[in-house]
């Protein structure tokens, strides 16, 4: 019931596209036979409507919990290297010193390499329900140029800014 096209269309489209993000369908669409298509085509979870506000976030934090998937805490690009876990950053072998709100950018930009990821999204998943978008709208922006300063290396930028939408970290090896 989406403008251009349906729930079932974007998630057909992001299976297709081998894409692993997990996927909660909220929608009118309650019969039997609409969640058992939803959950076949390859959603995680499928509330049923009406469902508590209360319960939403518990939803969603299972998609937050450990799999049993051998997940890398290391991630690259470059010559940059970020360890999740310890929370630090390296240039080659040389620490760069990241404040925490620089880091978990960063850490969310390569999560999301080779996408465009929008400065609301940045502030949403950075800042939750601490970001005022009157009080700090060029915040992302200046982060970002710290972020750039910090880790600017001779391949070009490692951040890339997508006119009029975001942020995204290209990486051509993938």
């Amino acid at each position: 019931m989406l403008p251009k096209k349906d729930g079932f269309g974007v998630l057909l489209e992001l299976r297709n596209e081998k894409k692993s993000t997990p996927m909660l369908m909220l929608t009118v669409k309650g019969a039997i036979e609409d969640k058992i298509k939803e959950l076949d085509l390859g959603t995680d979870d499928y509330p049923a409507k009406p469902f508590s506000m209360e319960e939403l976030p518990a939803r969603i934090r299972t998609f937050l919990r450990p799999s049993n998937k051998l997940v890398s805490p290391i991630m690259k690009i470059t010559d940059i290297i970020l360890n999740t876990v310890a929370r630090e950053v390296y240039k080659g072998s040389r620490a760069i010193e990241l404040t925490p709100k620089e880091f978990s950018i960063l850490e969310f930009l390569l999560y999301n390499k080779n996408y465009t990821i929008s400065r609301y999204t940045i502030a949403e998943h950075v800042w939750g329900d601490e970001f005022d978008p009157v009080t700090m709208s060029n915040s992302i922006d200046v982060h970002i140029k710290n972020l750039r300063k910090k880790l600017h290396n001779t391949e070009g930028r490692i951040i890339n800014t997508v006119q009029g939408v975001g942020y995204m970290i290209k990486d051509d090896r993938w």
